[in-house]
């Protein structure tokens, strides 16, 4: 009978929380293990090993600076008792189905309370766990995409992004949107280099498990892994067999998505999607003022295209650094840098590679623009956004280095080039030919063309 007897020492909860670090640290090294059967050198337990100590230990740290509960939300408060009742209803309920009233979150939460017992530290993580899962599979697809030493440098990178550090251990949506995210990029990278059918099945996986969590969220990304394989299958057309298996596949999702996509954008969906964004950007919350956004008008499809370009920009710069007001808004500056900082980057090599950015990474950008724009449509507020940014965030910071490896390594071929086609410096020789050096270390004897001066 619910509820169970939770842990009633502080010995019996820290003993629950080492048995999960423990099954959840299993899952992750064997998880690295599988995927690095067929990638030779691909070695990120060290990141992936960093990312899920600092989160863990973000855990305590957190809870004991007694600004718990303001730097994690109310949200979390909300959920929990959700989660509570659904735990105390019967197996058979429509409660415990995840496409129901009730977020996949909220039945993992009351999954957890039910048949585990657990504490809420100790619920943290698997959140952690989830969100670390979904970051290893990112960097699993930049190897596939680029090669083992971007993919590392991608992870420690990850490992160390202030704002995923602290929403990875949130009991929210965030970090199944994470993992979600992670299932759709890995198994799109799959169907992007080969149209492997496995592929189809992990971002279908994703994008079901999407929509359960941020039904908003979730459809966009299924709008991602839809373009990305008709685009995949079109520039794999010399496989024709899996290419036309694979567009009979988004031909089905397009017809299911369809009836969805006008439900969505309906008239009545837009005064709501209208009404919740006018009450989003008036509302202060416990955030203050100061991080509300202006109200934009997206009451129709032709307001919606002239004015998400503003909320863009607002979900990638906002807050500003200086519009802080509190401590714990101060905390999120150094995550609002990175961010800055990842940004920068990432339109420094998409300049550089301009023409070639879906060629070269196309599965994390898809990702990334289609929740661009599902997260511009729905934030309201600039401390929401500072959430949501944490998911593209990450994104970007894989996609930069995967653009970053690509120029690195044609700024080398070109200089190589360069050096080994250059006009050569003539120096004189005894037989009457000239040398001339070249970069491939051989030297090449030129005869000397005559002249006046030359005998016979």
């Amino acid at each position: 009978m619910y509820p169970p007897n939770p842990p009633d020492t502080g010995i019996d909860r820290f003993l629950m929380m080492i048995v999960m670090i423990l099954v959840w640290g299993y899952v992750l090294l064997l998880l690295i293990r599988l995927l690095r059967r067929s990638r030779p050198g691909l070695a990120i337990t060290g990141p992936v090993g960093l990312a899920f100590a600092i989160r863990l230990l973000f855990i305590p740290a957190v809870t004991d600076t007694g600004f718990g509960s303001s730097l994690r939300g109310g949200d979390e408060i909300t959920f929990l008792g959700v989660a509570h009742t659904i735990a105390s209803s019967s197996l058979g309920s429509s409660a415990w189905l995840p496409f129901g009233h009730n977020g996949l979150y909220e039945i993992l939460f009351a999954f957890q309370l039910r048949f585990l017992g657990l504490t809420v530290d100790t619920m943290r993580i698997t959140d952690v766990s989830l969100a670390v899962i979904g970051m290893t599979l990112i960097i699993v697809s930049v190897y596939d995409l680029v090669g083992p030493r971007p993919a590392r440098l991608t992870g420690w990178l990850l490992a160390l992004e202030p704002a995923s550090i602290f929403f990875s251990q949130v009991l929210h949506k965030d970090p199944l949107m994470m993992f979600a995210s992670g299932l759709v990029v890995f198994g799109g990278t799959k169907v992007w280099r080969r149209l492997d059918p496995a592929g189809l099945l992990l971002m279908a996986i994703g994008g079901a498990w999407a929509v359960a969590t941020r039904p908003y969220a979730g459809w966009f990304l299924v709008g991602a892994a839809v373009f990305l394989t008709a685009h995949a299958a079109v520039r794999n057309n010399q496989q024709r067999g899996r290419a036309v298996i694979v567009l009979l596949a988004v031909a089905g999702i397009a017809v299911v998505a369809t009836p969805v996509i006008i439900d969505k954008t309906s008239k009545q969906s837009l005064q709501t999607l209208q009404g919740s964004q006018t009450a989003n950007s008036q509302a202060a919350g416990t955030e203050g003022n100061n991080l509300a956004l202006e109200s934009v008008n997206f009451s129709t499809r032709g307001a919606i295209i002239t004015n998400l370009p503003q909320r863009i920009g607002d979900l990638l710069m906002r807050p500003w650094p200086w519009q802080i007001g509190d401590p714990s808004q101060r905390l999120g500056v150094i995550g609002t840098l990175v961010a800055y900082v990842a940004m920068g980057f990432f339109v420094l090599y998409a300049i550089r590679l301009r023409g070639r950015l879906f060629d070269l990474a196309g599965p994390l950008i898809y990702a990334w623009f289609f929740l661009l724009i599902a997260y511009s449509l729905s934030v309201g507020n600039a401390g929401t956004g500072f959430r949501y940014r944490s998911q593209l965030t990450v994104l970007v910071i894989a996609t930069a280095v995967a653009l970053r490896e690509v120029w690195r390594r044609e700024g080398v071929r070109v200089a190589h080039r360069s050096r080994s086609v250059r006009p050569a410096r003539w120096l004189p020789a005894a037989s009457g030919t000239y040398a001339a050096p070249n970069a491939g270390g051989w030297r090449a004897n030129v005869a000397r063309p005559s002249g006046p001066g030359d005998q016979s």
